[in-house]
């Protein structure tokens, strides 16, 4: 299944190529013609029997027949009723008619491809329920995606040209220039991957939201089968004769599920990685590029014949770069387990274990690509900022407890079966030592980045899942093999726990969607500036766990939306061809607006998360004048009467400065009001007085 599959996608998407550019030549001729959607059914019908002819023959190789032209014929009447329901799609959301079928091929080759492989080598009922698992959380993650609100943080500030000068007048990006400028000042004041981000751009800037929806719920679908085909692919990249990859007892329908129940309820950062529009492009969309590049090199180091380089590896060899230079949080492990494999291979002594010529290019390409990413500008200039090695440390620690689950699970599993049978163990890490090490290097960026992040041990569980999968589904485990008994168990009982998560999960996102809705419509009144922002009262695991709020307020938010000179919100304003805005919670402008004696000391609104303080006649504690800073004086505390957590961030001094980015002065219904965010709680928690700096 898995060297036949890649072949197939090879030769699929060489026939794919050709016969999409058959319809999209008669289309283009057609439609001055004819109308859109007749000048796209022609070129499909004229696509349809090259198409055929060479699925049969070249892509699958399978005789033709009346009862297959059938079937091909009946999948692509499916297909070409969601081409045109699609292509009508994005004419009205105002695609142009010229380029309107790009996106539909997009998201309809891959479809097509299920559809016809299914018509034209249709295998077990097994196999039937894997492609229909696959089917269903595609339509879940759909589901998802198409609640999947916007963010005044990332996903506003991408549909701009980056300024490496926040106080710079805003751009929208017009044009392929516009881009293409806007990724360098990225490269050369915030990070090295203008791979995705430049996809990230161009989707968010010229695309509708609906395709991205789409396309990161295919993503997803496709990183699930990657994942089955590297846990269950038989031969494999390895460095010590003997331990080759063994045989499985898992199916592919059971390691399908397990890797979407780790994905969906246990990864911590699932909602920044999986449902955010900007952060699919930096984690899904990466361990896609990734996955296929492994998998394929791992193809090559076993179908290479003698293993000189051949035309195809000098053709898709390149490919590898933009993979390297993707996210150097992965390209970096990956890299590392390369040179190690390429060490040991070449200072083997036996001939069998030497490293194949033909991979060489492909792990030249991937480390190049990768230096080029995390040695840009913008990460070395940010690296000199870097905090304190104690912080990091600290961060690291917190990342360990919050935001790792699955390497403690790999860990314990191998204690557990270690205490079973050593042997089995050190087979296991023998054969797995590349991914070892790639592991252990991921664990380490994650334990001195700097950072708490819940996206920041995605990788890292990344690479423990495929490590975990491997370990709980090799046949030979000392007696504790996972029979079809317990696969069933296993997949009713995952399968019904996903389907309880995703409930909730799916009413959180819509509930967000709505609050996001209600500030659009707000933002489209004409000569509003002030956005009133209903907010939940309290946080729940579901929301934390599946949500991106569209607006945030608070300390650790990314942006200050009371601030209307905050890069965020100049775009949110500009993008809705403003002279400002700022938004406020709901509770605090209805108390405002029906209360002018509202607020005459510092008051917490009711998600406690922003200070509020009426500034008009004030002269009690610091007079008039423009607000240049925020002191909170604080109790005295006793280190000893704190838990053993409180004392590792303790705050030792009595007096704690805010910094600017997280107060403002606002105007509100002819008033101003200092609006000022609560610092951490080990600073909350000791606040006897705040005072203002004029």
């Amino acid at each position: 299944m898995q060297k036949e599959s890649l072949y197939e996608i090879v030769r699929f998407g060489i026939v794919g190529v050709l016969a999409t550019a058959i319809h999209y030549v008669v289309y283009c001729l057609l439609l001055g013609i004819v109308g859109h959607n007749l000048a796209f059914t022609i070129g499909y019908v004229v696509s349809f029997f090259c198409n055929y002819v060479l699925s049969s023959r070249f892509t699958f190789n399978v005789p033709m027949s009346v009862n297959k032209l059938m079937g091909f014929g009946m999948s692509h009447l499916t297909n070409y009723l969601i081409q045109m329901c699609l292509l009508n799609v994005f004419l009205w959301l105002g695609v142009k008619e010229i380029i309107a079928p790009l996106p539909v091929y997009a998201v309809a080759v891959p479809i097509n491809y299920l559809l016809v492989r299914f018509v034209l080598k249709r295998q077990s009922k097994a196999n039937d329920s894997y492609v229909m698992f696959l089917i269903i959380v595609g339509l879940a993650m759909l589901g998802l995606n198409m609640l999947d609100a916007p963010t005044l943080s990332d996903d506003i500030i991408y549909r701009f040209v980056w300024s490496a000068d926040d106080s710079a007048p805003v751009q929208t990006i017009d044009s392929l220039g516009d881009l293409m400028r806007s990724q360098v000042t990225h490269y050369n004041t915030v990070n090295g991957r203008f791979v995705v981000h430049t996809l990230a751009q161009f989707f968010l800037a010229f695309l509708p939201p609906l395709l991205l929806q789409l396309v990161n719920s295919l993503l997803f679908v496709v990183m699930i089968h990657f994942t089955v085909l590297w846990v269950k692919g038989g031969k494999k990249m390895h460095i010590a004769e003997g331990y080759g990859f063994s045989q499985q007892s898992g199916s592919a329908l059971t390691i399908a599920v397990v890797s979407c129940f780790l994905l969906f309820i246990v990864f911590q950062g699932f909602r920044t990685t999986m449902v955010w529009s900007l952060g699919s492009f930096n984690y899904l969309w990466v361990t896609v590029m990734v996955l296929a590049l492994l998998l394929w090199m791992r193809h090559r180091q076993w179908s290479a014949g003698e293993g000189r380089v051949e035309a195809i590896d000098w053709l898709l060899s390149p490919l590898a770069f933009f993979a390297g230079c993707s996210h150097e949080a992965l390209s970096l492990p990956v890299s590392v387990a390369m040179v190690v494999f390429y060490l040991v291979g070449r200072t083997a002594k036996r001939s069998s274990v030497t490293v194949k010529s033909a991979l060489v290019p492909y792990m030249l390409w991937f480390v190049a690509g990768m230096a080029v990413c995390l040695l840009s500008p913008g990460i070395i200039s940010r690296s000199g900022d870097a905090v304190s090695l104690q912080a990091r440390l600290l961060s690291g620690v917190i990342n360990y407890v919050s935001n790792i689950q699955v390497l403690w699970l790999l860990l314990i599993s191998l204690i557990v079966l270690w205490r079973r049978d050593k042997e089995v163990v050190k087979s296991h890490l023998r054969e797995n030592s590349l991914s070892y090490v790639a592991l252990l290097v991921s664990a380490a960026i994650v334990f001195v980045c700097g950072t708490n992040l819940e996206r920041v041990g995605f990788y890292t569980d990344l690479i423990a899942m495929l490590l975990l999968l491997r370990l709980l589904y090799t046949r030979d485990m000392a007696g504790v093999t996972v029979n079809s008994r317990w696969q069933r168990w296993i997949v009713v009982c995952c399968c019904l726990m996903m389907a309880l998560f995703y409930i909730p999960a799916y009413l959180v996102r819509a509930e967000n969607m709505k609050v996001w809705q209600s500030v659009d419509r707000q933002m489209k009144e004409p000569g509003r500036e002030l956005v009133s922002v209903e907010l939940p009262r309290a946080e729940s695991y579901f929301s934390s766990h599946y949500v991106n709020p569209s607006v945030s307020f608070g300390f650790y938010s990314s942006y200050m939306a009371f601030d209307c000179n905050d890069i965020n919100m100049r775009c949110l304003a500009r993008l809705y061809d403003k002279e400002r805005v700022y938004l406020l919670p709901a509770d605090v402008v209805c108390r405002i607006e029906s209360d002018s004696t509202a607020y005459s000391s510092y008051e917490l609104d009711d998600s406690g998360t922003l200070y509020v303080w009426k500034m008009e006649g004030n002269k009690t504690k610091d007079g008039g004048g423009e607000v240049k800073g925020v002191t909170f004086v604080l109790r005295d505390e006793d280190p000893s009467t704190l838990l053993p957590h409180q004392r590792l961030v303790a705050y030792s001094g009595n007096e704690y400065d805010l910094d600017d980015f997280n107060f403002e002065v606002v105007k509100v219904c002819g008033h101003d009001y200092l609006v000022f965010t609560r610092p951490t709680t080990n600073i909350y928690r000791r606040i006897k007085d705040v005072r203002l700096k004029k």
